[in-house]
């Protein structure tokens, strides 16, 4: 398994490169061949093994650097952010942004790894976990939530708003009138956020 502080070599970021854009073409991740990423990356079958012991480990690695990835460019959108709405706002935005670029498909199979998958637990919570628990520790340091509820519960609040709207993306907003917005869902979503742990001065 590669070093997460080890520079990537071209041909292991082509790997990576290759799986994450057969991912989004929605390809099934328990289906994906080395051959096929090879082909995608442009290299022989057998450099994949030079690198990678195996097909699961080539899988393992190239979800998890991009899931470091995007947690550093969470990092980068929340530093440019004040404040807890604001931030949460911004949290939205990331996951809008997302969404836009994945098919169905690609976005059904990218929540079932990283939300089923032990393997993939480690970075989950340091990734989009870790940010809320930052932005919730320092809303509470500012005064800026409700005393009477714990960090945790605040956290799991959190998630399970941002986790509805990526559901919306998956196929409810198909079944939603045309005149109601991504817009419009997120904020109500984000209104719902601020009515529940928001303290009001």
């Amino acid at each position: 398994m590669m070093n997460r502080e080890e520079k990537l070599s071209p041909k292991v970021e082509a790997l990576y490169k290759a799986v994450i854009e057969l991912l989004l073409e929605g390809r099934e991740i328990r289906k994906m061949k080395v051959s096929e990423i090879t082909e995608r990356a442009g290299i022989g079958k057998g450099t994949a093994y030079e690198y990678f012991k195996s097909r699961e480990e080539l899988l393992v690695d190239a979800l998890n650097h991009y899931q470091r990835e995007w947690t550093i460019n969470i990092r980068e959108e929340l530093s440019r952010c004040d404040g807890f709405m604001e931030k949460m706002g911004c949290m939205f935005d990331l996951l809008d942004d997302i969404m836009a670029r994945l098919k169905k498909e690609a976005l059904e199979e990218i929540c079932n790894i990283f939300f089923f998958y032990p393997i993939f637990r480690r970075e989950r919570e340091s990734g989009v976990t870790g940010q809320l628990c930052e932005i919730v520790g320092e809303a509470k340091r500012g005064g800026e939530l409700k005393e009477e509820f714990p960090d945790e519960y605040i956290v799991l609040v959190l998630s399970g708003k941002l986790f509805d709207y990526v559901t919306y993306w998956m196929g409810v907003k198909e079944n939603i009138p045309s005149e109601c917005t991504s817009e419009q869902i997120k904020s109500f979503l984000l209104e719902s956020i601020h009515s529940e742990v928001v303290h009001e001065k």
